[in-house]
């Protein structure tokens, strides 16, 4: 490891240790001083086509939506009195268990829309930004505190800078411009090495709007993304993506850049400070949360296995099962049972074990689940 990693690796720890003013979670702080937002588990069944249209969205409850009277005009002084007749967002986010992807519906009122214009730069068009950090990290994603401060000009050319963008920038947590909406342009800028987060099958989207430039009007962008743990500037081959996991907190807040005929009208976002958007300490916590009471089966057997030791064949049985559940029974299929919760078991015998059953009882009634030729011993 280079001196010059090792010394940014030091900086990002205390970078996470010494922040003040923001609120502490499992050994990371984040933004809005103890407040924690949902992400709604969309059921399998009902997860949302991304066409643009919001009636995949009706059956989420409306205290997953985020309005504009939680954002903040942090960097031009805006505070929180944002006229909605300027500009009136709403934001839901969703998941879907199994699926590392977040499902964002961003719904958006302005009263001129900005977009379509030449700028060599990139992003003077109406925006919508989102940050996140899928394991909470935490810590700078964006620029790197090692190098001098003119390293970090977009149009310097020394080796730090390369080097810093190369291997640092969204590499741990990602930053996304969403062009609102995008003409002859991307979809959207990532802000980072990493391009190819905003293509299929990383990520997919569809707007709805029927406006031109300079007019009001109501626009819908839907869409879902991949977080990344570990997202390389050379492809997602070598990508590690963020394992959503049930009641598990990310990091995540968006922004967003209205202009009006070429000026700026605002900055506002969700975490009350600009640094979102570059530092993943200054995000806002989100769980992922189970399924609303009226999606969830009373009871449902459901399970998964590991091999423990191959060469002993030893498998480890998890116990998976929805509702309350007072009783477990495991038929492995080879004549062998047991009544624990989470059994390990030997088998005697090399080969496929066809048929592995769990059985379980709880005040609702009883359910099961077989699995076949899936415990493969050799």
């Amino acid at each position: 490891m280079s001196i010059q990693r090792f010394t940014y690796g030091l900086l990002l720890v205390l970078s996470v240790m010494e922040l003040p003013g923001a609120e502490f979670r499992g050994g990371l702080r984040l933004a809005r001083e103890g407040r924690e937002f949902k992400i709604f588990q969309f059921p399998r069944d009902q997860m949302p086509r991304i066409d643009g249209k919001t009636e995949d969205w009706a059956i989420v409850p409306k205290d997953y939506s985020y309005a504009t009277d939680l954002l903040n005009d942090t960097e031009d002084g805006g505070g929180t009195q944002i006229d909605p007749g300027d500009l009136k967002v709403n934001v839901t986010v969703g998941w879907v268990k199994g699926l590392n992807r977040l499902y964002v519906l961003y719904e958006a009122e302005d009263d001129y829309w900005d977009f379509g214009r030449f700028n060599p730069k990139g992003y003077r068009n109406d925006i919508f930004e989102i940050a996140v950090d899928g394991d909470l990290s935490g810590g700078p994603f964006i620029f790197n505190p090692v190098y001098e401060p003119e390293a970090m000009n977009w149009n310097s050319k020394t080796d730090a800078y390369l080097e810093n963008h190369f291997t640092f920038s969204g590499v741990h947590a990602q930053n996304y411009h969403f062009f609102t909406p995008p003409v002859n342009n991307a979809w959207v800028l990532v802000w980072g090495c990493q391009h190819w987060i905003g293509e299929f099958p990383q990520s997919n989207h569809a707007y709805d709007y029927d406006f031109e430039p300079g007019e009001s009007g109501r626009l819908v962008l839907e869409l879902w993304l991949t977080p990344y743990d570990y997202a390389p500037y050379e492809g997602p081959a070598g990508a590690i993506e963020s394992e959503l996991e049930e009641n598990d907190v990310i990091g995540l807040s968006w922004s967003i850049l209205d202009f009006d005929g070429g000026a700026r009208e605002g900055h506002v976002n969700l975490a009350h400070d600009v640094r979102m958007v570059k530092d993943a300490s200054y995000l806002c916590g989100f769980r992922l949360m189970p399924l609303e009471p009226q999606f969830r089966e009373a009871i449902r057997a459901e399970w998964s296995f590991k091999m423990v030791d191959m060469s002993r064949r030893l498998v480890a049985f998890q116990d998976e099962s929805l509702g309350s559940i007072t009783r477990w029974h495991w038929d492995f299929g080879d004549g062998q049972t047991s009544s624990e919760q989470h059994p390990i078991h030997q088998f005697q015998e090399r080969g496929v074990h066809q048929v592995v059953t769990l059985r379980v009882e709880g005040p609702e009634g009883q359910s099961a689940r077989t699995r076949y030729w899936e415990v493969m011993l050799r």
